[in-house]
């Protein structure tokens, strides 16, 4: 049994003038607006000179703010503080009379009760800033020092027994204040060591966890009745509860790993012990703490697993929504973290979700059907064929909950309903339409950007098109579609068709809208049997689609059901199909509804995706549709344009550009440029503008000349107008990175007409007068820009120019080089990636001719060698261990395109990096790239052949070189697997007839390698050769292995 409440030492009182000081920041105007906001300004000055003055001056205010936070009334002060609390207001006294006049006048209750409210205000606000002060410690006032504010042992002390004291408080607001600033100040100390941890860490503030339990234990003690809810011990209860909810929610691994182990441990049982209190915040809290444990997992919780689950199942009706809530959580949590806890009990569990997932409550719903989600989002060796066998069993009474669920609450179908009308009178842009835009550098080489298989923000997974608040609709929708993935037609179907046929012919539209939404979730799922009911549901969803009846929610969640069954559209036998779905999707592109818009821009875009160059045929109309809606749209609308635009010309191809087609379009978008550029260049929706030009540009080629230049010279005045906007920034830190964007989408674009123009680049440059003459001395400017994401795309421009135009680069190649080789920093992983592609690529463009690497060939040898090895390090010398994808492959390709210049560059320190180049060689998929990394590889070794003897054991070294030939018969998407790959690889390709003479040079090294290897090592390299590669090696290159 714990003992009485045992409290840390009372604070002494607060200053007059701290008092003062927060009365002012209060502001509290009795006197003119003018006069008020002057004093705040002052006080807020005072506030800061004082924190950033010395670590005493820190120490002292911090203090005090803390003796205020403590202060439960003014009574307690001293005539001689309210004097100076009076005097240091400079006759604005309003506030002092509102906390204190009662006291001196003998004023009744009223007033008593309105200064009790007006004080705590003080402390509150105390709290705060005391809280703020402590997590974010000043940099000193004095530019010559560096370090941040600290506190000394003695505040230190006293901010903790204070903070934890306040945890008993009868208000609230305080008990809140102090748990925060306790969770914050424990999660600042890890980031802060130095400063904050020596006194806030939880292994250094030993009297946390300890004084957390032994409130939680008093409480438990406590006889709970109505009386006692005003006693000390209740309020400690309740106030240690808040805190330790907050630490676990902030750094639980820190609190299980240095919190005191035995206090720590006693923590379990106690919190369990709550769990039974017939307080409902002592139950809420404790359950919420528990639930956090689920992640770190104790050993006091798995000790005490049955207690917990019991208090979960005890919990499962409690009459609070808020606690059932957190019993759904704790066993989702369980779910994801810990499934086999929950195994034994699965199929009450069940039982018990599916009760919940229909709860009245929306928010306990909404956890119930998580768990659905969850399971079906589980690793195979998560769940057990007879946890799938509960869930299947469930299927029958879940589906149609789940679809019950999808159905938009009426709640939102007010708000819907006011966005529809709004959307009719054409309204301004709303905030929800504001759709915040980003842009990727381009990247190049290994892992080019533009072949990652990421769903972008525009993808048609995009359950419907509502705002991106997380709700039951959504999260049924997603169960759905994740369970008929893991479970299939054979079980979803049965259940779920009479449903759906029932509520697809139902009058009410919000109910055939859900329907909908199902149709579209199991599509992947069950495509193979839905199929047979295609031809039926085909024609009902284009007339849901385009009927004038339809609310514009039917009308979006048609156009996404659509794209969802695009494929079998275009597979079908039926050409009609494609042609009827553009047409329905295509009238429906000028919809005044902005979310109509957006949806069938999206499902146009993925039919695009799906039909790729049988879009031919309906590409005038589909463009000049489009060109329609571009006067029309605003906002996000106007984004998933562009973003369709980008589509078509990445999956169509070549198509979009011939004969007068981008007559039709082009035109239209560099005019929309134009005049958006014009009044604000800085304008974000330009950003998916120009990243769809650059799509367009590189698939048209030639055929985009009418427009180069035009194009040319708007992103270079887009790139011109953000330099000198960052230009005024002192320091490159303060510039947000977003200010950067517009840059580096036009920088993109210009290397988009440098692929699509190929060597006429050059003429185009040297056809603009106002851009020509500037452009090389641009391009230096940007390849040594203190912002990484220009850099990136700077590097790609770059070595396109070698590929493309190098005549523009002549001039500056030095320097560019200088630049290319200083960016070899894996700390910046694309930064690094494009330099080593374009200093690849200029190696190409130099030939045989060393002259211009020559300066820095050096330089750049120092640098790969780290990237090859994996012995890089970051700004601060600490080992970079997690290696960045492509730049091993990326360092080889340039390694070796630098030995093809002049083996000497490379050859005199091969010992020192040929495992890793091996290493590097293997991985490389891109033939033209390995063919000449493979090059530069056999004329460093003929240049300094006894780099083998010094680069590690001779098996090994010869081993490694095996590895890396036989990786040329290995498919792509299999070298990322490694040489454990070959031990049972049966699927080798022949050597690419194209690079004959690089197979001969490969079969002369490895003969010349057995030949010097001596028996006795050959004899150690074929004893670890799988009999295959043996096998290849004997066949492909005559070696016998």
């Amino acid at each position: 049994m714990a003992s009485a409440l045992q409290l840390p030492p009372q604070s002494p009182s607060p200053s007059g003038q701290v008092l003062a000081l927060l009365s002012t920041l209060s502001n509290p105007s009795s006197s003119s607006s003018q006069d008020a906001h002057a004093r705040h300004a002052l006080a807020l000055k005072a506030r800061d000179d004082a924190l950033s003055l010395s670590n005493d001056s820190y120490s002292n205010l911090c203090t005090e703010f803390c003796r205020v936070l403590c202060c439960q009334s003014p009574e307690s002060l001293s005539m001689e503080v309210l004097k100076d609390f009076h005097d240091s207001l400079a006759g604005d006294s309003d506030m002092f009379h509102k906390c204190c006049g009662w006291i001196q006048n003998n004023g009744g209750s009223n007033a008593q009760r309105e200064g009790i409210m007006m004080w705590n205000t003080l402390r509150q606000m105390a709290g705060l800033l005391l809280k703020n002060a402590l997590v974010s410690p000043p940099p000193p006032s004095a530019l010559a020092q560096t370090k941040r504010m600290k506190l000394s042992p003695e505040a230190a002390t006293e901010i903790k027994h204070a903070l934890l004291r306040c945890l008993t408080d009868a208000l609230s607001p305080i008990r809140g204040v102090a748990s925060t600033a306790i969770a914050r100040c424990c999660t600042a100390a890890v980031y802060l060591e130095k400063s904050m941890g020596i006194f806030f860490s939880v292994k250094n503030w030993v009297e946390l966890v300890p004084f957390i339990l032994h409130c939680v234990q008093v409480g438990n003690n406590t006889q709970q009745t109505i009386h006692s809810r005003d006693s000390i011990e209740h309020h400690a209860g309740i106030g240690a509860l808040v805190a330790l909810r907050k630490l676990l929610e902030d750094v639980p691994n820190r609190v299980a790993a240095e919190a005191p182990s035995t206090s720590f441990h006693e923590l379990v049982p106690a919190l369990l012990t709550c769990l039974q209190s017939p307080i409902q915040t002592r139950r809420k809290e404790a359950l919420a703490c528990l639930n956090v444990f689920i992640f770190p997992m104790p050993g006091a919780l798995v000790a005490n697993m049955d207690r917990y689950l019991g208090g979960l199942s005890a919990l499962a009706s409690d009459e609070s929504a808020e606690i059932r809530q957190l019993v759904c959580q704790g066993i989702v949590s369980l779910l994801s973290q810990r499934a086999e806890y929950i195994k034994p009990h699965f199929a009450s569990i069940v039982t018990f979700m599916l009760t919940a997932t229909s709860d009245a409550d929306p928010n306990v719903a909404l956890e119930a059907c998580d768990f659905w989600l969850t399971f079906a989002s589980l690793d195979e060796d998560s769940y057990d064929d007879e946890m799938m066998g509960c869930v299947a069993q469930s299927l029958p009474q879940l589906l149609p909950v789940l679809l019950n669920g999808m159905v938009y609450p009426p709640d939102k179908i007010e708000e819907l309903l006011e966005d529809n009308a709004i959307d009719e009178r054409g309204g301004d842009d709303r905030q929800q339409d504001l759709a915040p835009v980003f842009h990727s550098a381009k990247t190049k080489g290994q892992y080019d950007s533009e072949d990652d298989d990421s769903e972008d923000e525009g993808s048609d997974d995009d359950m419907d098109n509502d705002d991106g608040e997380w709700s039951l609709r959504k999260c049924s929708a997603a169960s759905l579609d994740s369970l008929a993935g893991i479970f299939g037609a054979s079980y979803v179907l049965p259940p779920l068709l009479p449903a759906l046929q029932e509520g697809l012919q139902n009058t009410d539209q919000w109910i055939r809208e859900a329907c909908i939404l199902a149709l579209g979730a199991i599509s992947e799922g069950c495509m193979t049997e839905i199929t047979p009911h295609l031809p039926q549901l085909h024609p009902f969803l284009l007339t849901q689609l385009t009927s004038q009846d339809s609310l514009p929610q039917l009308r979006c969640i048609s156009a996404w059901a659509l794209g969802r069954y695009a494929s079998w559209t275009v597979t079908a036998d039926d050409p009609s199909l494609v042609a009827c779905s553009i047409e329905a999707l295509v009238g429906r592109l000028l919809d005044r509804n902005r979310k109509v818009q957006v949806a069938t821009c999206s499902a146009l875009g993925v039919y695009v995706e799906a039909a790729g160059d049988l879009m031919t045929l309906y590409l005038e109309p589909v463009y000049r549709a489009l060109m329609e809606a571009l006067q029309l749209y605003r906002a996000r609308s106007i984004l998933c344009l562009f973003d369709t635009l980008g589509v078509m010309a990445d999956n169509v191809g070549p198509a979009i550009g011939e004969g007068s087609l981008p007559g039709i379009y082009v035109p239209p978008i560099l005019k929309y440029w134009n005049d958006i550029g014009r009044e604000n260049p800085m304008d974000r929706t330009l950003l998916p503008l120009m990243e769809c030009l650059g799509s367009i540009t590189v698939v048209c080629g030639m055929n985009y000349q009418p427009w180069a230049v035009e194009t040319f010279e708007m992103a270079m005045s887009t790139i011109e107008g953000c330099m000198m906007i960052i230009s005024h920034y002192n320091n490159i830190s303060d510039v947000d990175d977003e200010l950067a964007d517009p840059m580096i989408c036009a920088i993109d674009l210009i290397d988009g007409l440098i692929e699509g123009l190929g060597s006429n680049f050059a003429t185009l440059v040297a056809g603009s007068a106002r851009f020509g003459p500037t452009f090389p001395n641009l391009l230096g400017q940007i390849v040594s820009h203190d912002i990484p994401g220009v850099r990136i795309s700077a590097f790609a421009v770059l070595g396109d120019l070698a590929r493309q135009a190098p005549t523009l680069i002549e001039a500056g190649l030095p320097t560019l080089i200088s630049e290319a080789v200083s960016s070899i920093d894996p700390t910046h992983p694309a930064v690094c990636n494009n330099s080593l592609w374009a200093l690849g690529e200029i190696c190409v463009r130099c030939g045989e001719n060393a002259g211009p690497l020559n300066p820095n060939a050096a330089d750049l040898l120092q640098n790969l060698i780290p990237l090859l090895m994996g012995n890089s390090v970051d700004i601060d010398g600490n080992p970079i261990d997690t290696p960045v994808p492509g730049i091993v492959e990326n360092a080889a390709i340039t390694m070796g395109r630098l030995a093809r210049v002049n083996p000497s560059f490379v050859a005199p320190e091969l010992s020192r990096f040929l495992l890793g180049w091996c290493d590097g060689l293997s991985k490389i998929s891109n033939p033209i790239e390995r063919r000449d990394a493979f090059n530069g590889f056999v004329l460093a070794l003929r240049a300094n052949p006894h780099s083998i003897q010094g680069a590690g054991p001779l098996s090994q070294i010869i081993g490694s070189i095996l590895f890396a030939v036989v990786s040329w018969h290995v498919a792509p998407d299999d070298l990322l697997k490694g040489a454990s790959l070959f031990m049972v690889y049966q699927d080798f390709q022949p050597f690419p007839s194209e690079f004959g003479e690089l197979k001969a040079s490969l079969t002369q090294l490895l003969s010349d390698l057995k030949a010097s290897a001596g028996q006795e090592s050959w004899n150690e390299v074929e004893s670890q050769m799988p009999v295959n590669v043996k096998r290849l090696i004997k066949e492909v290159y005559n070696i016998d292995i």
